[in-house]
């Protein structure tokens, strides 16, 4: 029960839209930083994408730290980072890194979470609010648009898939199986209900309780 089945499925709609919305040229040369096991959003991307991550996976083709980017300069159009900022040793490092790869007027994409339980412990180390993420883009790019994906009233269904994921880690491990079913059983449905509520994110015009940011921006010279 690793993964929830409607797993945030109003969230990702958003973030895929919105990526889609941004890689549309397909003689771009992308990388994307951190992409992981299983980079999905890649299916709403045009272009050509070199796929960098610290680990070997199946579709990496570059394995390194994001904190020495071994690439050259001007090297790529479009440059992402999907849920992987906050796992950087040094991320302000990076993000400097990132715009002596990019050509003149390339884009950075970056989509981090705020509201969000610490996962994937140690390495999980920091969250970003819109300040954060502005002071460590201004030095080096043009800020095009920073948003928040989620409010308040997508809340409640982060804490009822806390319950489902984290219910069992605080259990003894005999009992975590058992734990995990119940939990599924008892939390699903509401899981899901509530992320309907997520449509009403519409109203909350405080942008004070994202669950996500998404930020965009160009490089500077």
């Amino acid at each position: 029960m690793s993964k929830i089945f409607g797993e945030f499925f109003i969230l990702r709609m958003q973030i895929n839209n919105y990526i889609k919305g941004v890689f549309t040229d397909n003689g771009d040369k992308i990388l994307d930083i951190g992409s992981g096991k299983n980079p999905d959003y890649h299916r709403f991307m045009k272009g050509k994408i070199t796929c960098f991550d610290i680990v070997k996976y199946s579709k990496t083709h570059v394995v390194g730290d994001a904190d020495s980017l071994p690439f050259k300069k001007n090297s790529f159009d479009k440059v992402v980072i999907v849920n992987a900022l906050y796992y950087f040793k040094n991320p302000s490092k990076v993000i400097e890194s990132v715009s002596n790869i990019l050509k003149k007027n390339g884009k950075l994409v970056v989509i981090t979470p705020f509201f969000y339980p610490i996962h994937d412990a140690p390495i999980d180390k920091y969250r970003f609010t819109e300040y954060g993420l502005k002071t460590m883009l201004q030095d080096y790019f043009k800020i095009e648009k920073i948003e928040p994906v989620g409010g308040i009233f997508t809340m409640p269904s982060v804490m009822f898939h806390s319950l489902i994921k984290g219910l069992p880690l605080v259990v003894p491990k005999y009992l975590k199986r058992i734990v995990a079913i119940l939990s599924y059983i008892i939390f699903y449905i509401p899981y899901l209900l509530a992320q309907l509520m997520s449509v009403l994110d519409i109203l909350d015009r405080t942008k004070r309780f994202p669950t996500y940011y998404t930020a965009i921006a160009t490089k500077k010279g």
